[in-house]
């Protein structure tokens, strides 16, 4: 049964590694070829058997570093969702291009990266998912090799991220410089009783993982390269960024600093709450002032980022009830549903009508319009206009603050 928890991550490994090979292989005339076909047995062999395990294993299945447990099941069926949606709408918008197979099978390698660090109980091992996360999707932001856009915004991509890397390695140091482990239990036995000769390096290390994450969260101010990459990439692989490498970074996020660090006599409760603030006021203003539908994207995005981080800064209410992190984790789910349904209908409509201007959007209701009247729903749910799911996330985001221990809660919400 142990071994059975596995499967998942067996599945995307597995039909990760034959998805480029089967991009030769075509049906008769079809274009696409066994690639895309692969990828979505994949994808879909994981996610059932996901579900199962999420009903099934009532208790954590550890190995080693490697724990499958609730979190897990709902990270990995979050980013899988994800990652099926890419893949369906990348069938028809990656037609004509020659290279489908290592498009599909980088997506299912990176996708793995996603859930490996979803389960990751030690720092190393989460290194590792990391970068299996990372490097695919440089790859995938610059598949267009012809367009300067994507190549631009691909270095930009790259460079930024192999720098939270490099501090995300910095900090692993320290942590285990000062704690002697790279085991998140082991690391939060020994920062509870940490004494001051070592707060320097503990607070030091505490900030490298907030810019190492926040690079990859896209959070205020490390978030500029988030617009130029959805905007080179391919639409698809804009869905599956910030959708996908984005909820994969705040589940890391979740492990190390609700599970790890959270015994450390620190404050960085505010810390999460200031960059919260900032990163909704940026990201949603910016927003208005886009003329390229991707680019509005982008920013919204980054505004949503500072809703989720909301759950790490205000975790729990005076009673410890974890309500601020119960509708965070809501939230992950409702914004990774409705950011790829709204990158799904920019490619939709970029087939169709060949525009991704806002200026070109005027009359879509007469020629496109059920994309047209999902994008009003999408833009309504990330907005959290009652009654659709994005309103009762932030209910319970907002609420969680409010009841949080801390004095500046109410005014976080």
């Amino acid at each position: 049964m142990a071994l059975l928890s596995l499967t998942p991550f067996l599945s995307l490994a597995v039909f990760g590694l034959l998805a480029t090979p089967a991009g030769f292989l075509r049906f008769r005339k079809s274009k696409l070829g066994l690639a895309p076909f692969v990828c979505i047995l994949g994808l879909a062999i994981a996610l059932v058997s996901t579900i199962w395990l999420g009903f099934t294993n009532s208790s954590p299945v550890s190995f080693g570093g490697f724990q499958v447990d609730l979190f897990t099941m709902f990270f990995s069926g979050v980013l899988l969702i994800v990652a099926i949606f890419v893949t369906v709408a990348s069938l028809q918008y990656m037609q004509e291009d020659p290279n489908k197979g290592p498009f599909f099978g980088l997506l299912l390698l990176s996708t793995l990266g996603m859930i490996v660090l979803a389960a990751s109980m030690d720092l190393i091992l989460l290194y590792v998912g990391w970068e299996l996360m990372s490097i695919p999707t440089y790859a995938l932001t610059a598949f267009r090799k012809n367009d300067p856009n994507s190549n631009e915004a691909a270095m930009k991509f790259f460079v930024l991220s192999a720098l939270s890397s490099a501090l995300i390695v910095y900090a692993i140091s320290l942590v285990f410089g000062v704690t002697g482990s790279t085991g998140l239990t082991a690391i939060a036995s020994s920062l509870s009783t940490a004494g001051p000769d070592v707060r320097p390096f503990g607070i030091l290390a505490i900030v490298l993982f907030i810019v190492g994450f926040g690079v990859k969260m896209a959070v205020v101010p490390f978030h500029m390269w988030i617009p130029d990459a959805f905007e080179g990439a391919p639409i698809t692989i804009g869905a599956f960024l910030a959708a996908g490498a984005k909820m994969a970074a705040f589940a890391a996020a979740f492990r190390v600093f609700i599970v790890g660090i959270s015994a450390f006599n620190v404050d960085f409760y505010s810390t999460f709450a200031i960059v919260a603030v900032v990163t909704m006021s940026v990201g949603n203003v910016a927003a208005l002032m886009q003329k390229s539908f991707t680019r509005l994207l982008a920013y919204s995005s980054i505004a949503q980022a500072g809703y989720i981080l909301m759950a790490l800064a205000t975790p729990f209410t005076t009673t410890n009830v974890p309500l601020g992190l119960a509708g965070g984790l809501f939230h992950v789910l409702n914004y990774a549903i409705l950011k790829t349904a709204a990158f799904v209908a920019a490619a939709a409509v970029a087939t169709r009508l060949s525009v991704t201007n806002l200026d070109s959007f005027n009359g879509l209701s007469r020629r496109m319009p059920q994309t047209s009247l999902s994008i009003a729903v999408i833009f309504l749910g990330l907005a959290g206009v009652p009654p659709l799911n994005g309103f009762f996330s932030k209910v319970m985001l907002f609420t969680g603050a409010i009841y949080s221990p801390y004095s500046w809660g109410g005014y976080l919400a």
